[in-house]
């Protein structure tokens, strides 16, 4: 059996004159360095009394001190890395959930992370750089920790319910490490660049761990910047990075301004923890001439499940590649096998897959079922073995009984020139249940308006799939990782839907706004408030087309309501129908059908 802890201490020893990792305000590291640093931290944590297997947590905001933390855990005891910038609250949280025997605090560490370790009355150990001076010397260090023993628990990200500890074994950690490794090829003359944090399953595995068990070298570049990161990348002669989609397209953005091409060792760039949309694929490897890898990964599978090819096997963009060291089976709901290219759900075996969540048993219930691990994901595999994710489960929307996958319509969105970045996600709804909407972010010389591109999507999607809203916004939320946490997107972004109210002026607006208004029971409607934001549906609709029809003298289909929701949008097209006479009448009747208040504006 294999221990992750050893293999990274094996690694670390390919190194012992040559840089291992490498930071900007302490230069470079010999693996022989570290490995001192390691030795002298683990005898630290030995000398307080913490008990053999425990949890440890490591709350460090330098990347260099979150390695060492996490390497020296990985002995013989279980690392807990959090997120060095919670709230005291959130810090107080994971700690109780927890329990563990010691925390690792690191320099720099905030006022929250000493407050909440003062109230869980949990002993601590502080980690600097006074460790690197330690000389490299044989020493005896306490007994290693089996390989069926945890290594690493990590919570998930809490999007529907109480965050999950999921618990990963160093047999977990040590096979997803050769797996990753193997899959892109990885030497001792790679240098991997590493912006991912260092307390999620993507940079720990991925960016740093793959990379140091096979013998190469890691460059902790910090939180992500891109002019940072571009310096990185050419000082350190990188030759390979991971990040998630949202880091690849602030840093293509970046790199598209620039006057001169970049000139680069890179070999490959890999993208996982979210789809990366085929454009944005094509404009990575356009730019650098390299090719990008997608992969496909979660926590409960210490990280790695598929991924695509190197040169020159077949990559397949839109898809994220052949499973590597896990298997993937496509299930219906009943557990039953599907056929190539049938969506369905994605279930995983092997020997990376978590033994379970931590005192969880009704999540264990559902995850674990007849072919393996349950993960929540939608997706197909064709005939050649290459898999297509088309969404999460809980991510679906529900719209009156019409299934949605979002990812479709992030995708058709993207297609879009002059979208740079674009999510799907639901709104509840009192009648349907939940709506469709979505946010857009525009390159700077775009000048398209939301009602515009709700008009191209029409030409790309069938009617219900087009969100009844759509936003302009500078920049899409994401969580702490980089990644966007979708089932929480409507709760972040919600202010930006509302509307201020602007009250109707020409006979068409009032009627317009007053029997809508009068269908959905409101007492007022405004030009820009949506109908379906509102609470209407497809039901009041076909009700509002007939009322719009009597009234106007006009055939007003059901679908020009849903293309046009807003009472302004409607206006236009209406104006469209009438004649200068048909306008004069409803000018002077409209004084008849509403109130005087309403009629003075006429």
């Amino acid at each position: 059996m294999l221990h992750f802890g050893a293999q990274l201490r094996a690694g670390l020893k390919q190194r012992l004159d040559q840089p291992a990792l490498m930071c900007e305000e302490v230069g470079p590291l010999t693996g022989a360095r570290c490995l001192a640093a390691l030795d002298q931290l683990i005898l630290d944590i030995c000398a307080s009394k913490v008990e053999p297997g425990a949890p440890i947590a490591v709350i460090a905001p330098q990347a260099r001190h979150a390695v060492l933390g996490f390497l020296a855990c990985l002995h013989g005891h279980v690392a807990a890395p959090l997120n060095p910038d919670y709230s005291t609250q959130e810090f107080l949280f994971y700690l109780r959930d927890l329990q563990p025997g010691l925390v690792l605090v690191g320099a720099g560490a905030s006022a929250a992370a000493h407050a909440a370790i003062a109230a869980a009355g949990v002993a601590s150990l502080v980690i600097d750089d006074g460790l690197l001076d330690a000389a490299p010397q044989p020493v005896a260090l306490p007994a290693q920790s089996a390989a069926s023993a945890p290594g690493l628990i990590l919570h998930t990200s809490g999007t529907t319910a109480r965050p999950k500890m999921v618990q990963l074994t160093q047999q977990n950690l040590a096979v997803s490490a050769r797996n990753i490794a193997g899959s892109l090829e990885l030497g001792n003359q790679d240098v991997s660049l590493c912006a991912m944090p260092l307390f999620h399953i993507h940079g720990l595995m991925a960016c740093l761990g793959a990379a140091l068990v096979a013998g190469g070298a890691v460059v902790l570049a910090g939180k992500f910047l891109p002019h940072r990161f571009v310096d990185s990348l050419q000082h350190h002669k990188v030759t390979w990075f991971s990040a998630v989609p949202t880091m690849h397209l602030v840093l293509i953005q970046h790199l598209e301004k620039r006057a001169e091409p970049l000139s680069h060792n890179l070999r490959f760039i890999r993208s996982s923890s979210a789809p990366l949309p085929a454009s944005v694929i094509a404009r990575i490897e356009r730019y650098f001439g390299a090719p990008v890898i997608e992969a496909y990964g979660m926590t409960e599978a210490s990280h790695q499940i598929a991924a695509n090819p190197l040169p020159p096997a077949r990559r397949k963009p839109g898809t994220v590649g052949q499973a590597r060291g896990t298997s993937i089976s496509i299930l219906d709901d009943a557990g039953h096998p599907l056929a190539a290219n049938a969506v369905g759900n994605v279930v995983i075996q092997g020997g990376a897959v978590t033994p379970g969540y931590l005192q969880n048993p009704e999540a264990n219930s559902a995850a674990f079922q007849e072919g393996g691990f349950w993960t929540g994901d939608l997706g197909m595999v064709d005939v050649e073995g290459y898999l297509t994710l088309t969404g999460r489960r809980k991510e679906i929307v529900n719209r009156g009984g019409q299934k949605i996958s979002p990812r479709e319509i992030d995708e058709a969105l993207l297609d879009i020139d002059g979208i740079t970045d674009a999510v799907a996600f639901a709104q509840p709804h009192q009648s349907l249940g939940e709506d469709l909407v979505a946010a857009v972010c525009l390159d700077e010389e775009a000048r398209m308006t939301a009602e515009a591109i709700r008009s191209q999507l029409f030409t790309q999607l069938i009617d219900y799939k087009v969100p009844s809203q759509i936003i302009i916004v500078d920049a899409i939320p994401v969580g702490a990782t980089g990644k966007r946490q979708r089932l929480q997107m409507w709760e972040s972004l919600k202010p930006h839907f509302a509307t201020s109210f602007r009250a109707p002026r020409t006979a068409v607006e009032i009627i317009l706004c007053e029997f809508t208004a009068e269908v959905l029971d409101l007492e007022h409607m405004g030009l820009d408030d949506n109908f379906f934001n509102c609470g209407g549906n497809s039901i009041l609709g076909v009700q509002l087309s007939i009322t719009f029809g009597e009234l106007l003298g006009c055939y007003i289909p059901p679908t020009v309501v849903f293309r046009h929701p807003t009472p302004l949008a409607l206006s236009h097209y209406v104006l469209g129908l009438l004649s200068e006479q048909d306008l004069e009448q409803l000018e002077q009747a409209v004084k008849g059908l509403v109130g005087p208040e309403a009629a003075a504006l006429v």
